[in-house]
């Protein structure tokens, strides 16, 4: 098909198209791009993709990331926001690496504006699309609302308290909430609270003076100074001394401090967050903390998802811890393997995403195959799920799974099978009746991934 006809068959699609090299400039676009973004072909061509004003939010306050795309080579699909005539109108955008000779990605943009039960449709598409948000990653219910509560702490300057589990991520909520404050362009400090004497506590927080108690040889800046106009992270608030809490307090009420050894006080100007594992109303009730400063702390609240309330994310999650071993080790695993992954989802999880993560380190250190398997898994793990019977419908799978001669007997299904030709991915397609879902089952990988294979091969199906 020559370059004219191909234009002529673009032009008569009802949606924006638009083509772009791997300096992201744009090479190529239809008419309909044109008059949906409302720039003429002749300055459109050779624009940088960044110039499109397309915002992740219809706030219009954060714009499109194509780094992330590009540095990951993996496709887009969701609703953003087009600014249209000082109007932000809503667009569908996929988009897709290709990297042929010419052009390394292509975006398709459809105005949503005029859909019936636009909101509606927005709202079901942002569900199943949110896969991280400010590092946080998940798609479940329970964390978008968690991503909502986060927005509208960071619209206000309002002191937040932050319940949850260890491992469920208060940190990255906390640090969340500071990058889209208006005060993110300042410090953001984190002080574990639980791991400090009361007097050390005392110190790191307010800082001191020269010759204040044995061993300050210098004045040093505390971190309510040091996180002025910024936002101070205060974690496992629930364990500081009532001397401590009276101090804070008072930092609350007066916004100064006074260094260990100093009468002077310093004004200081910060966001305070903290977090907690334990039940502060429960240690309020028992006299062990302070009801005044619970109030002060608790302005606005919000409580953490423990994983295993959100199993659904788990996926995902490994999917990103992968990515990130990946590019740390320089292996090139893929994922795991059907048994693992079952494992995986049926395990509890009591240290939550931490739990996860270092779960997925332990598996990088054993693993010396493409796909992770059970037994790479640490043991503690596996004993686990089996003794307190985790999914009791699966206990003789279970069981299996420590069995050495199990594996050895089921090792070629239990490792997903590498096809290195074209003959051999037919054969295995043929045996399966042509089933796609069957037969990326058998060989251990997504129906994505099957779906590559093919056309790698040439293979229509």
């Amino acid at each position: 098909m020559s370059n004219d006809v191909f234009k002529e068959y673009i032009d008569l699609i009802p949606s924006g198209i638009i083509f772009f090299n791997e300096e992201l400039i744009i090479t190529d676009h239809n008419i309909y791009s044109e008059n949906l973004i409302e720039v003429s072909g002749s300055k459109l061509s050779g624009m940088h993709i960044k110039d499109l004003s397309f915002y992740k939010d219809k706030s219009g306050s954060y714009r499109m990331d194509y780094k992330k795309c590009m540095k990951d080579n993996s496709d887009f699909n969701g609703i953003v926001y087009l600014k249209n005539n000082d109007n932000l109108i809503p667009v569908f955008i996929s988009l897709s690496i290709v990297k042929t000779r010419e052009v390394f990605a292509v975006m398709s943009v459809s105005n949503m504006s005029k859909t019936t039960d636009c909101e509606r449709f927005i709202n079901d598409i942002k569900k199943d699309d949110i896969s991280s948000f400010q590092n946080i990653v998940g798609n479940d219910k329970k964390m978008a609302e968690i991503f909502k509560l986060i927005e509208l702490a960071a619209d206000s300057d309002s002191n937040v308290l932050i319940y949850g589990e260890s491992g469920t991520g208060k940190e990255l909520i906390a640090k969340a909430i500071h990058n889209l404050s208006p005060r993110n362009t300042n410090p953001f400090i984190t002080v574990n609270c639980s791991a400090l004497s009361e007097t050390l506590l005392e110190s790191e927080l307010f800082g001191h003076i020269k010759g204040s108690f044995t061993g300050a040889y210098k004045d040093k800046i505390g971190k309510f100074e040091a996180s002025h106009q910024g936002t101070i992270f205060l974690d496992e608030i629930g364990d500081i001394s009532p001397l401590m809490q009276l101090k804070l307090l008072r930092v609350i009420q007066e916004k100064t401090i006074v260094k260990v050894g100093d009468n002077n006080e310093i004004k200081v100007d910060m966001r305070i967050i903290t977090a907690t594992n334990k039940n502060l109303r429960e240690l309020v009730s028992s006299g062990t903390f302070r009801e005044d400063l619970f109030y002060r702390l608790k302005v606005f609240a919000i409580n953490t998802v423990p994983l295993r309330e959100h199993k659904n994310d788990i996926p995902l999650l490994v999917d990103h811890f992968i990515s990130q071993f990946n590019k740390k080790t320089g292996k090139s695993i893929s994922g795991l393997t059907e048994n693992a992954t079952r494992l995986i989802m049926d395990y509890c999880w009591p240290g939550n995403v931490r739990e996860l993560e270092n779960t997925i380190e332990h598996a990088f250190v054993v693993c010396s195959e493409k796909y992770i398997d059970i037994f790479d898994l640490p043991q503690e793990l596996r004993l686990v799920g089996f003794k307190e019977g985790i999914c009791k419908e699966k206990e003789n799978t279970i069981k299996g799974y420590f069995d050495a001669s199990y594996y050895e007997k089921n090792k070629a299904v239990l490792k997903p099978r590498d096809i290195t030709s074209k003959e051999k991915l037919l054969e295995i397609l043929k045996d399966n009746n042509f089933n796609k879902s069957e037969t990326a089952r058998q060989l251990g990988i997504s129906r994505i991934a099957l779906w590559k294979k093919l056309k790698k091969y040439g293979i229509d199906i």
